[in-house]
């Protein structure tokens, strides 16, 4: 009687296409204890013990029933986030981010220009970074990952051991953040119950930032992702797709591959750095003319904005907010064998 309420009660909670998976996984647990106590004619705890195991059996699939798909994951979240928390959790994470650079770099304005003019208003580069900076806790392995991929979107790129250590490797690292663990908290806030798992995290941001995709019209070359498009640059044709990271920019700098041309727009985040609308030439040729991105701010509270956004606001504006200085993230996604992912982000003002 006990085992068909134990199995009525696993039913009523497992979704259909669980129900033969989990009943035969209840078997497959009981039944060698069962026929242990007939063989062997042992009393006493036995049935005890017996049932507890249909408990244990029973929990798990329950749990495993409640754990929610990708996809039901950023259902919940749009569904369930208002504009007044993605005030209140941009507010949080700027607050905690304590890896912030603005105080530590120099940033070279110049002259201003237009997204039309090829005139050079600038002498000298955008920025100029120290290394102690480049040596910083989530800057380091964040840059590690740059001479991972290829910027034009049509050659093959190929995930070596070493360089899925340096994603994972990555993300442990930015996990371990404030930026990070306040829009963990926030998922769970919203009945995201399985980002209270550390490994449901890892996958998390692993699947948003790091799933390849194509993004050449043949989809032949699955020679994409996020993490290389918002955080790095892409070449597609003549066009310069992505470079929303002042890190990537510096380095392009540094390597004489970028050549600024100077600002159209700039927007101070109240001492947590700015945001930036300026005019670039790319090796040497290829036009930049109107690039957005964050300066001084961290690789851990960008990851976090832009990852916050897409889930909450997918393909919309996302109105955020520091110190009473509003401003928005614009994400874009796509589809890469049926997963919602990010095509790009970028901030705007």
């Amino acid at each position: 009687m006990k085992l068909s309420i134990a199995l009525l009660l696993c039913i009523a909670a497992c979704r259909a296409d669980d129900i033969a998976s989990a009943a035969g996984q209840i078997f497959q647990n009981i039944l060698p204890s069962l026929i242990t106590n007939s063989v062997t004619g042992q009393q006493g705890n036995t049935g005890t013990n017996t049932l507890q195991q249909i408990g244990t059996v029973v929990g798990g699939v329950v749990d495993y029933a409640k754990k929610k798909s990708y996809e039901d994951l950023l259902r919940q979240v749009q569904d369930q986030t208002s504009d007044d928390d993605l005030l209140r959790v941009s507010e949080e994470m700027f607050n905690a981010d304590i890896n912030n650079a603005i105080n530590y770099i120099q940033v070279n304005l110049q002259g201003k220009t237009t997204p039309m003019s090829r005139n050079d208003e600038a002498q000298t580069n955008l920025l100029t970074i120290p290394d102690n900076v480049w040596n910083g806790p989530t800057i380091r392995p964040m840059v590690a990952l740059f001479d991972n991929y290829h910027k034009n979107v049509i050659r093959p790129e190929f995930v070596t051991p070493n360089e899925e250590t340096e994603v994972i490797t990555y993300i442990n690292t930015i996990l371990a953040t404030g930026p990070i663990r306040s829009l963990m908290t926030f998922l769970v806030s919203k009945g995201l119950t399985q980002m209270n798992e550390y490994n449901e995290q890892v996958e998390l941001l692993k699947k948003i930032w790091f799933t390849k995709y194509a993004r050449h019209w043949t989809s032949l070359c699955k020679c994409s992702c996020a993490f290389e498009n918002v955080f790095m640059a892409e070449l597609k044709s003549n066009d310069v797709l992505g470079l929303h990271s002042w890190l990537f920019f510096a380095k392009r700098e540094q390597d004489r591959k970028a050549n600024y041309l100077g600002y159209i727009d700039k927007l101070d985040l109240s001492g947590k750095g700015l945001i930036l609308k300026q005019h670039s030439i790319l090796s040497e040729t290829k036009d930049a003319p109107e690039i957005n991105m964050f300066v001084g701010t961290s690789p851990e509270l960008e990851t976090a904005l832009y990852t916050l956004c897409f889930m909450a606001r997918p393909d919309r504006p996302c109105k955020l907010r520091y110190n009473n200085v509003p401003f928005t993230i614009q994400t874009k996604t796509l589809k890469a064998d049926n997963v919602l992912v990010i095509d790009t982000a970028y901030p705007v003002f």
